[in-house]
């Protein structure tokens, strides 16, 4: 994809049907509207449409308006393996080369499920003052990372605008183009995500890999506990780019307000994450980071570290109850 259309020719080509749409998923179907505007969610490498196709099913059509290096591969690879581990945290979608006519010249597009929910900051502007129902969510997000992490795949772009919640509160991600998978080893790093949610060290990060997600998921999980912890901190964030954390916050953490509110913070949790965090920003590159479970698994196993010294130096231990620790397992569900 050597050029690219702008938008606004994209757009020109959507409300053309008879002339442009190539596509077999596009053929009799049409875009929607909101009286003469043409409704599109546009993103930083693409534009997408909602569609309803000719079976009267909605679908999302998204097109690229800058090239993000070989898309062709990237979809293709992307959508094999999902459709391996068909897992429910991603919808399914095809990658269609001769899709739409744009200026005399036929692009790919992508066709996808389209996914009824709420963005995370849409969700957590409905629901910032119910603690439980953040610190639910929060739960369900490790869980959803800890999935990536076993099938050795990272997103590359966790972000509130990319992250859905569904009527039920299950969660899924969307816009696939900045995935690692195993077929892409080697491929370029070109999306680098939204700066308040990415490692500084993220810029300069040469090829995608299973770490591209380890810094997004730790500032996303602890965010969502500051805001279970504190509803007021809701109205100060919600009309940001952020969730919470600024790129001004990460490039000075010693002299940010919110770090230094956070240091302070009573909860523990709190506390931890947040040192963990400041002390993710000390390296120089995302190679050296741990995944969100492996951190929470660390926790506890200082803790229960601390406890063994403790029973040892006791003069008279007693023996005759046994002692059960937790199991990886419980570490990461308490968590």
């Amino acid at each position: 994809m050597s050029s690219l259309p702008s938008r606004t020719d994209i757009v020109t080509a959507m409300r053309n049907p008879f002339v442009s749409y190539k596509a077999a998923d596009l053929i009799g179907g049409n875009i929607l509207c909101t009286g003469s505007r043409v409704i599109q969610y546009s993103g930083g490498y693409t534009t997408v449409f909602p569609f309803i196709g000719k079976s009267k099913n909605k679908i999302a059509v998204r097109c690229w308006v800058a090239d993000i290096g070989d898309a062709k591969k990237r979809t293709q690879t992307i959508a094999t393996h999902l459709s391996k581990i068909n897992s429910q945290y991603f919808v399914k979608f095809n990658y269609i080369e001769n899709g739409l006519l744009v200026n005399g010249n036929i692009l790919p597009v992508v066709v996808m499920d389209w996914v009824e929910g709420k963005t995370l900051k849409e969700f957590l502007n409905s629901n910032y003052n119910n603690s439980s129902l953040i610190l639910d969510i929060a739960n369900k997000f490790k869980e959803m990372v800890q999935c990536f992490h076993q099938n050795n795949i990272s997103h590359g772009d966790l972000q509130h605008g990319n992250i859905m919640v569904k009527s039920d509160n299950s969660l899924l991600v969307i816009d696939y183009d900045s995935m690692f998978v195993e077929g892409l080893i080697g491929m370029p790093d070109n999306i680098k995500g939204l700066p308040g949610y990415q490692h500084p060290a993220r810029q300069k990060n040469k090829n995608v890999s299973p770490k591209l997600d380890y810094f997004s998921e730790l500032v996303i999980y602890l965010s969502l506990l500051v805001f279970a912890d504190n509803h007021s901190l809701w109205n100060q964030y919600y009309d940001t780019e952020d969730l919470l954390f600024s790129k001004q916050d990460f490039e000075n953490p010693n002299t940010s307000k919110l770090f230094n509110a956070l240091k302070k913070h009573t909860n523990p949790k709190i506390t931890d994450l947040t040192a963990k965090l400041i002390d993710y920003l000390k390296h120089d590159t995302i190679d050296k980071l741990e995944p969100l479970e492996d951190i929470l698994i660390n926790k506890m196993e200082v803790a229960k570290e601390s406890i063994f010294e403790k029973w040892n130096l006791q003069p008279n231990p007693p023996t005759s109850k046994k002692t059960t620790f937790p199991t990886k397992d419980d570490i990461v569900n308490k968590f």
